[in-house]
């Protein structure tokens, strides 16, 4: 598909869709096969064969109607109605972006429906703080040692890519974005050379044997491969999914500005096609501001969009400097539409308040706009040269706990407003904990009967430490003490839902 946008080689069609008419719709009606009514619809667009789309159709139908095509070891998709998910997370995600796509040919509103549901229920019941749900292989359900596989960092960002372009909906913006600059970034080391398969927003400790959620003991651990490859060839891919749905075109020959960062894009715009460059600078998702800097031969008269994040609630914009009077809305693309010259300059001002979020078990994590902000825990390393998919230039490395790790929240709802950010005025990589642009300094008692937790592992009765949950009972001792929480993104080891205690 990509190949085809760039060259627009029609033997590329050519061969696609004599390979997909040797097929029938039964051959796609599984939960591995049916994400293949992805490249059966593009092709239908392209080729207007309604044999294809009846295809595509008939494929989700027979999904649908046969429980045998959609079960994997006693688990269930089923989008359209409340029943809880309990799918393999991939899977599922992979496949939610399914009816939303045959919507958006076939204009059948009961697909969107489909889809939009699908996505509701595993948001109620599995939804972390780091934009993923929890999804240690199948969803887990909410709790603090919650977890979830790395392949996910790509899978959410390309399906809710698609839901971005189909409802125009700009809550699915926000949600790309906190997948991205929390769970993806997290997952991976700041120089993208190693990764974990399963990632957390609590993790106290990551070695070859620190593993809880079963399947392999090394999937916490930082390292270049796995058991399986599948993450290692999907963190390669969070990011360009972000990319390539910064810019998009309107109806009308407009353009949207739906996720930020320093980019540019170039584009014919207007009645007339005309050709322009939008340079976007800003310091997103650590600065409030953002510029969108035009530069055209000739004026132009179109359509600019730009996405409002729902957690912003006083955005401004301002064109060349004067605030705009129109009202704009959290949760919208806000629709600038005027004559635009060159070396016009749109200003977008998001203020990010510090908001807790309530979790289970009497959990709170800090959030500052798009960003989780968590507790980075001193580490020690050890290389492990002897892991087989360990080099030189791409070590395994095992990280233990070199610091105090067991703090309890101490914060009355009243003292939120009080909390301190820090600008730290560094420069370099803002994903390196050591460059964080941005701290928030936040108050703590540590707990005293929160430990390691020891494991007996039953295949081979020896015992390995991983990360414990919270003890039933918070005992705390001492003054209050404060730290400083950075970027969920910036992190390895980290703590980012504590425990509460009430002063």
């Amino acid at each position: 598909m990509t190949d085809y946008r760039e060259t627009e080689d029609r033997s590329i069609i050519d061969a696609l869709y004599k390979h997909y008419l040797t097929f029938t719709a039964k051959d796609f009606a599984d939960d591995l096969e049916l994400a293949n009514v992805e490249e059966i619809c593009w092709l239908y667009g392209i080729t207007k064969d309604e044999k294809l789309l009846k295809m595509a159709e008939e494929a989700y139908r027979l999904f649908k109607s046969d429980i045998e095509n959609r079960n994997r070891a006693g688990a269930d998709i089923q989008f359209g109605s409340d029943r809880e998910p309990d799918h393999h997370v991939v899977v599922y995600l992979e496949l939610v972006k399914i009816p939303a796509i045959l919507y958006s040919y076939t204009g059948k509103k009961e697909y969107l429906e489909e889809a939009l549901n699908g996505i509701r229920k595993a948001e109620e019941f599995n939804m972390l703080i780091s934009g993923l749900p929890s999804s240690t292989e199948h969803f887990t359900g909410i709790n603090e040692l919650s977890g979830t596989e790395t392949c996910n960092t790509a899978v959410l960002p390309h399906s809710f890519g698609y839901m971005l372009r189909i409802t125009g909906k700009a809550e699915f913006g926000d949600k790309i974005e906190k997948a991205v600059f929390n769970a993806g970034i997290g997952s991976v080391t700041k120089d993208f050379k190693s990764h974990q398969y399963f990632s957390a927003p609590n993790q106290f400790i990551a070695t070859l044997n620190s593993n809880d959620y079963g399947h392999h003991p090394a999937r916490m651990a930082y390292v270049p491969g796995h058991d399986v490859e599948c993450c290692t060839g999907n963190i390669n891919r969070f990011m360009p999914y972000y990319v390539e749905q910064m810019w998009l075109t309107t109806q009308n020959n407009g353009l949207a500005a739906s996720l930020f960062g320093p980019s540019s894009v170039s584009i014919k715009v207007g009645k007339n096609q005309v050709p322009i460059t939008v340079t976007e600078e800003t310091n997103y998702p650590f600065s409030e501001k953002i510029n969108f800097k035009f530069l055209m031969d000739k004026s132009a008269t179109f359509p600019f969009f730009i996405r409002i994040p729902k957690w912003c609630k006083n955005p401004k914009i301002l064109v060349n400097g004067k605030e705009i009077e129109e009202k704009i809305t959290p949760c919208s693309f806000f629709k600038l539409e005027r004559e635009f010259s060159n070396n016009d300059t749109i200003t977008l001002i998001v203020p990010m308040e510090i908001t807790t979020s309530n979790w289970s078990n009497n959990g709170v994590g800090i959030e500052r706009g798009p960003l989780a902000y968590s507790y980075a825990i001193d580490e020690t390393t050890n290389i492990v040269s002897e892991y087989k998919r360990s080099t030189e230039a791409f070590p395994a490395v095992e990280r233990r706990p070199n610091s105090d790790w067991n703090y309890a929240l101490s914060l009355s709802d009243r003292e939120i407003s009080a909390l301190e950010i820090i600008q730290t005025n560094k420069d370099g990589y803002p994903w390196d904990a050591e460059s964080s642009p941005i701290k928030i300094r936040i108050p703590v008692k540590k707990v005293t009967n929160w430990k390691m937790k020891e494991v007996i592992d039953n295949k081979t009765n020896k015992s390995f430490l991983t990360t414990p949950e919270f003890p039933k009972e918070i005992e705390t001792e001492g003054e209050t003490e404060y730290i400083d929480l950075i970027p969920y993104g910036a992190t390895t080891l980290r703590l980012s839902i504590f425990p509460k205690v009430e002063e």
